[in-house]
């Protein structure tokens, strides 16, 4: 109940606060019944809610930092909203075991393989070896989803949300492949470089990187 109340709410108040100024491009390419792994850019405080909320599906999931669960009962709340922990900067076992559970029970789980969210539109360039581990394990198809706008509507330093343009476009499903471009197994590194390229072939062309060199792959777990 607490769930569907939370999505409800945060539809009708992304309309109210954004109207038409918030546009989704490509939401009917979501499978609507399986296993998902969501994977996208993180640009803004908003983005996973907004993304999730409007995902055609009410078995969404999120992984989210530590540190969002520390208020008893704001962790509370988090998790009433399928939202669990994981430590970023560590190969957070408990946080991967949880993520691969929920895939393996058939349901959406939304990542950032950036782990963490940018505060001004643009790309981290380092993504998290995690995301591509839980997308290798689970076998799961991939989404992606690349956002903007979305770090102007509560801009750093500010709680209150302001009407700005923001735009989710979804990508097609894919699945990894078993190998990697030099013959052997796809590493966990190799998978999340795929599916932030992926992330990335959706962003206008003024909010992608510049050369290959601007995508690093870290060894935390991709917690936003």
């Amino acid at each position: 109940m607490i769930y569907a109340v939370f999505r409800s709410g945060v539809r009708i108040l992304a309309w109210v606060i954004l109207g038409r100024r918030m546009r989704i491009d490509g939401m009917d390419r979501m499978p609507r019944r399986g296993a998902v792994l969501v994977v996208g850019n993180h640009v803004g405080t908003v983005e996973p809610a907004l993304t999730g909320v409007f995902i055609p599906r009410r078995d969404v999931f999120y992984l989210a930092k530590s540190e969002l669960f520390r208020n008893p009962l704001l962790g509370w709340l988090f998790r009433m909203n399928h939202a669990f922990p994981v430590v970023r900067h560590t190969a957070d076992r408990a946080g991967l075991r949880t993520a691969l559970g929920v895939l393996s029970a058939g349901h959406v789980l939304l990542v950032y393989p950036e782990g963490t969210r940018s505060w001004d539109g643009q790309l981290i360039g380092e993504v998290q070896a995690g995301a591509g581990f839980i997308a290798r394990r689970s076998g799961a198809p991939v989404v992606p989803v690349a956002s903007w706008g979305s770090e102007r509507v509560i801009p750093r330093g500010s709680w209150m949300p302001r009407r700005a343009d923001v735009e989710l476009r979804v990508g097609e499903p894919f699945q990894l492949p078993p190998l990697g471009s030099d013959g052997r197994p796809l590493s966990s590194r190799e998978a999340a470089a795929i599916m932030m390229e992926r992330v990335i072939a959706l962003l206008p062309k003024e909010r992608r990187p510049v050369g290959a060199d601007m995508l690093t792959i870290g060894g935390s777990s991709p917690a936003a």
